[in-house]
């Protein structure tokens, strides 16, 4: 039902409304920066970062979601594998119905898609 709304929506548009350019808005926010040159040769020496899980030898900065993990295995990529390595095709029909729910935001006007539903 999304796809095909997205698709009457992409579909049914003029192609001439924005003159062959894309819509783009860029904004931004003023800060104040402040120079430290402690801090800085701090954290170029690597003084910031513990070691992870007791290990020396793996250091990691204290805010590395990694340091949560016991095991690294389990959080390693797969190595370009089959993703639904494993799956029924119940299971894999599934996922692949997620996905399109996942991303529809990269294909499709999401407030037209409310407006509609």
């Amino acid at each position: 039902m999304a796809s095909e709304f997205g698709r009457i929506v992409w579909e049914g548009r003029p192609k001439d409304t924005n003159n062959g350019h894309e819509e783009l808005l860029v904004f931004g926010y003023s800060c104040k920066l402040f120079r430290d040159n402690e801090k800085a040769q701090y954290v170029d020496k690597g003084e910031h970062l513990i070691p992870w899980m007791g290990d020396s030898s793996l250091m990691v900065d204290r805010y590395d979601v990694r340091g949560a993990l016991y095991d690294l295995k389990e959080a390693e990529s797969g190595g370009g594998g089959d993703r639904w390595e494993g799956l029924t095709e119940e299971e894999r029909a599934e996922e692949e119905k997620c996905d399109q729910e996942r991303y529809l935001a990269l294909y499709h006007d999401e407030f037209q898609y409310q407006e509609y539903q």
